[in-house]
């Protein structure tokens, strides 16, 4: 059950993103600037500083591995429409935003009258979102408050000892300004070291039921290449029964060739992805054979359909667009069928 912050936890909160503002580490670095946190007996924490080029200012902190990774593949797909570059921000990512009083929900703005805070002006309100995978930013609960806290006290020393001490970082060779406590020192230390990307860890399911691959591997192959995503439809959705509000999301499976949906299927953030996708695959494979191809948009998707790919002999690959797929997607943005 949720669980909110208290009026004290916000303040230490707001105190320490009202410091990081202070700075202005936008005049000095770049979003593809990197800090790193290694905070003992914990997976890594990446931050991006925004604003460097004028607009949305504010602070975006990736939460170990899988995030960590998911932001270096958004830097690199630029072949994906920008409404399902969401997918690469949508766990374990923690927002501060310095914007405009017209981006707070009145939660928010009710927090920051209850601490007494004044803002005034473009740039200058200060709000957080945490990003969890079905859903939609939200307002931090208290974990994700004290998990912040954290974040931005260590973020903050950081920040000046590069700013104001004048550490030097050379970002363009591919280094990050790198937090990390010395146990044998007792100290935390700030330097300046070579940048390590994760390697991805793939959900890579293997069909146990043999007798439903070999129905599949006998169907006839068809000559028709697929396509198969799990898209965001651009919409939020209030549930009573989410703690949240919840991001449309629907597993589409589309014909390249005809432009047809062959089959869909709402996906909510307590369904399982794995069956979900399954269930869109296979009873179109039962009823119209296999495809010579099937195109997924990431590698997510990719190593899901891998072991059912390779047995049943259809080929896979990644392609960012996908015309039925955003077809279909943009004719839901544009009439909201």
């Amino acid at each position: 059950m949720r669980k909110e912050a208290t009026l004290e936890q916000w303040k230490e909160l707001y105190e320490v993103a009202a410091n990081i503002k202070e700075l202005k580490p936008w005049d000095y670095l770049w979003d593809i600037d990197i800090i790193t946190l290694a905070l003992p007996n914990r997976e890594p924490i990446c931050c991006s500083i925004m604003g460097g080029g004028g607009e949305c200012f504010g602070v975006l902190a990736y939460i170990g591995y899988d995030a960590i990774n998911d932001f270096y593949n958004m830097l690199e797909r630029d072949d994906i429409p920008p409404e399902q570059m969401y997918r690469y921000q949508d766990n374990n990512v923690i927002a501060c935003y310095f914007g405009s009083r017209d981006e707070l929900t009145s939660r928010e703005l009710k927090i920051i009258k209850d601490l007494g805070l004044k803002f005034r002006g473009k740039n200058n309100w200060i709000y957080f979102h945490s990003f969890k995978k079905g859903y939609a930013p939200y307002i931090l609960d208290q974990e994700e408050v004290l998990q912040e806290t954290e974040i931005l006290k260590h973020l903050y020393m950081s920040l000046t000892a590069y700013i104001k001490k004048g550490l030097e970082v050379d970002f363009e060779k591919g280094n990050t300004l790198m937090r990390m406590y010395n146990p044998k020192d007792e100290l935390w230390m700030n330097f300046e070291a070579p940048l390590q990307i994760p390697e991805k860890r793939h959900i890579a399911p293997v069909l146990e039921d043999e007798l439903l691959i070999s129905k599949l591997g006998k169907m006839k192959q068809i000559k028709r290449v697929w396509e198969l995503d799990i898209a965001y439809l651009g919409s939020i959705i209030n549930d009573k029964k989410y703690e949240r509000p919840v991001f449309g999301r629907v597993c589409i499976l589309g014909d390249s060739e005809t432009g047809i949906v062959i089959n869909q299927n709402m996906v909510a953030p307590t369904d399982d992805d794995i069956q979900t996708i399954f269930n869109v695959v296979i009873p179109p494979i039962m009823e119209l054979g296999k495809p010579q191809k099937i195109l997924v948009r990431d590698e997510y998707i990719y190593y899901i359909l891998k072991d059912l790919c390779h047995r049943t002999k259809i080929k896979l690959e990644i392609k960012g667009r996908l015309n039925v797929v955003d077809s279909f997607i943009h004719e839901f943005s544009t009439f909201g069928f």
